[in-house]
């Protein structure tokens, strides 16, 4: 299967997402108003352009939030993620103004990609449930890349590690049965951790349930009556009954139709196939998202962060003065496609070579001779013109992120992480110099990113240390980080002292640090040395292509993991054949929990290391970094919360049950 052949799988759902936006538009005639949650804003950008959402009668589109919109259309449609139900209180607070200022409209409210009780219950509880209609839109991802599909699902880790809440995981599930839908049931399914196992059970529900469906509508078609009493068997109608010939009569006089011929995009979308998927619980390798990565693409997340294939670089100081902040990278560009996945050491002489190119092109200009030679480079100078401001950006910001990855504060946390690593750190000195980055109040995720790699490798850190250091934290950045702490130690990464630790057996069986030498030729290149312990397993899965027995071969070292593992085997569709051994397989790998851009840029290397046998196509809850990760651990919305209000007769009954002062029953 060619790259573009691939392609054409996340093209297949971004035209189906796209239409099913559109279609959803258009149900509502005329003028219209969009309010949007937030956590679809930014996604929507990369499938449906501004014009696009005009062109089908949205005049103004807002955020949803607690402001209501003042506009002159008369329907007004939502767009809400059914797992942040907290949004309809601004959707009833909007319509409750409306009617405040004597507006009649027609609510349409979406929920993506399913309508839920709770929603339902919301609605009601707040007395709009009546005044509006309501749509449910299977919208489940939403295509970030040629070979990458983000539910962008936020905090999907802390709701089921911490919470207990497995939505984001049911969730996943719908999304990979709808991606069975349309390319044919996976054969062979693997899974580890907590996550990774709920979405296998909610999928197997899934298929059970859609087998039943199936049954129920073939008894249907076969003329068995279904009755409302339960308990009372079906009525088999007689075969020489009236309604029986009727229907004789109506099957001989009606024409066969004719089937229309499938177009190219029909047949090749038929044969376009998913052989395997690997799902993947976030919690089952934690390092890969604590350990530091050197991609281009992941220095720029860490160092500014990405979202939504964009960049804001207006905390640069080279970038001062520029009327554009934000940069788009764009997976569509060819050289951003070039340089985006490359090892931070390796991307200046490229770079350097690019704008030799460039300049290369404008000195032609002296040599020309003829027309014909004019019209040629007018042609390259449109082209080095256009590539120029990107090129000089890209310039800028290599050069911005080889600095700070090589100051001396950087040096310093790179030794700490690898001593950690290599168990060659004393914990005196490792937590000394935690408490100096606490004490210097650097960015919160900096020590905690320590702290926590540190307990991982060494199953925990002794309670006189981790008490000290939880002193520190909350004195130095607010007692609000308390529930912090504690979401860090129900979700596992942070722990007293439990005994030995298995870092060693998961380094060793899973081979995760490769010699420096050795780096650039494996997946490991993109962690300078370290390899992602998810993109290993997805590695060790390879057997099973061959028909062999996958990561049943290797059960003692996933004993080693948190979380269980299993492989899962589904019958294939009936009528479709063997898949051809010529074309490339592809791989869905799922990560519930977030994904980072250095374990993307190893699955692209690993394509290329296993010389294009198999595709990896991504799917995942989100993108996260270490500092999007301590920030789901957060509770500020906890703190956001007014006061709760005591009666004054439940007061007066503590202060009666416990007299006067500090001592009860005094004076």
């Amino acid at each position: 299967m060619t790259d573009a052949r691939f392609a054409q799988i996340v093209g297949a759902v971004k035209a189906d997402v796209r239409s099913k936006l559109l279609d959803l538009l258009d149900e509502v005639s005329g003028r219209k108003v969009l309010l949007l949650d937030s956590t679809i804003v930014g996604p929507l950008d990369l499938i449906i352009s501004p014009s696009d959402l005009q062109d089908h009668g949205v005049q103004n589109w807002h955020k949803l939030s607690e402001q209501p919109v003042s506009a002159d259309c008369t329907q007004m449609i939502f767009l809400v993620r059914c797992t942040r139900p907290e949004l309809l209180d601004y959707v009833a607070a909007q319509i409750l103004a409306d009617e405040a200022q004597g507006k009649d409209r027609l609510y349409v409210v979406v929920f993506v990609p399913r309508k839920t009780e709770q929603c339902l219950e919301r609605l009601n509880k707040s007395n709009v449930k009546a005044n509006v209609r309501i749509v449910e839109c299977a919208i489940h991802f939403f295509p970030h890349d040629k070979d990458i599909l983000s539910m962008d699902t936020p905090r999907s880790f802390y709701e089921l590690h911490a919470q207990g809440d497995p939505s984001g995981s049911f969730y996943a599930a719908k999304a990979i049965m709808s991606l069975q839908e349309q390319f044919g049931t996976i054969p062979t399914v693997h899974a580890v951790g907590k996550a990774g196992n709920i979405v296998v059970d909610v999928m197997q529900r899934l298929r059970k349930e859609e087998q039943v469906g199936q049954a129920s509508k073939v008894k249907k078609a076969s003329g068995e009556l279904a009755l409302s009493q339960p308990g009372v068997p079906p009525v088999v109608p007689l075969p020489n009954c009236a309604g029986a010939i009727r229907r004789r009569e109506e099957a001989a006089t009606q024409q066969p139709k004719p089937q229309a011929a499938p177009s190219p995009e029909g047949r090749q979308s038929q044969n376009l196939r998913i052989s395997e998927a690997v799902i993947i619980d976030r919690q089952v390798d934690i390092f890969s998202v604590l350990c530091s990565q050197f991609t281009y693409q992941s220095l720029i997340d860490h160092i500014y962060g990405v979202s939504n294939n964009s960049t804001d670089l207006a905390s640069a100081e080279w970038a001062q003065g520029r009327s554009k902040t934000q940069v788009r990278l764009c997976p569509d560009d060819t050289f951003y496609q070039e340089i985006r996945d490359l090892h931070i050491d390796r991307l200046g002489p490229l770079l350097q070579e690019k704008a030799r190119a460039i300049q290369k092109t404008y000195s032609e200009k002296d040599n020309i001779k003829s027309p014909t030679e004019m019209a040629e480079y007018i042609k390259k100078f449109k082209t080095a013109q256009s590539a120029h401001p990107l090129l000089e950006i890209h310039i800028n910001l290599a050069h911005d992120l080889k600095d700070r990855i090589q100051s001396d504060e950087y040096r310093q946390l790179l030794k700490q992480e690898d001593d950690i690593t290599a168990n060659n750190s004393t914990s005196q000195s490792c937590f000394e110099f935690i408490e100096d980055m606490v004490d210097d109040q650097r960015p919160i995720h900096e020590p905690l990113r320590l702290l926590c790699l540190y307990s991982l490798v060494n199953n925990g850190v002794k309670q006189k240390h981790l008490d000290q250091l939880k002193r520190s934290i909350i004195q130095s950045y607010g007692y609000e980080h308390l529930l912090t702490l504690m979401n860090m130690e129900k979700v596992g990464i942070l722990r007293y002292f439990q005994g030995k630790s298995v870092w060693s057996g998961i380094k060793r069986q899973f081979n995760l640090f490769v010699e420096d030498g050795h780096a650039e030729r494996d997946i490991s290149y993109a962690y300078s040395g370290y390899a992602p312990l998810s993109v290993r397993l997805v590695q060790n899965t390879k057997p099973a292509m061959n028909q062999s027995s996958g990561w049943l071969t290797m059960e003692p070292a996933l004993k080693l993991l948190a979380g269980p593992s299993r492989m899962l085997k589904q019958p294939v569709d009936p009528g479709i054949g063997e898949e051809d051994s010529s074309q490339p397989k592809v791989c869905l790998v799922v990560f519930v929990g977030g994904v980072t851009y250095g374990e993307v840029a190893a699955l692209r290397r690993l394509s290329e290391l296993e010389e294009g046998r198999r595709k990896f196509l991504i799917m995942t809850t989100e993108f996260t970094n270490t500092k999007k990760f301590f920030e789901s651990l957060r509770c500020e919305e906890v703190f956001k919360q007014p006061p709760v209000e005591v009666p004054k007769a439940v007061v007066k009954q503590q202060e009666k049950s416990r007299g006067f002062g500090f001592w009860p029953g005094g004076r």
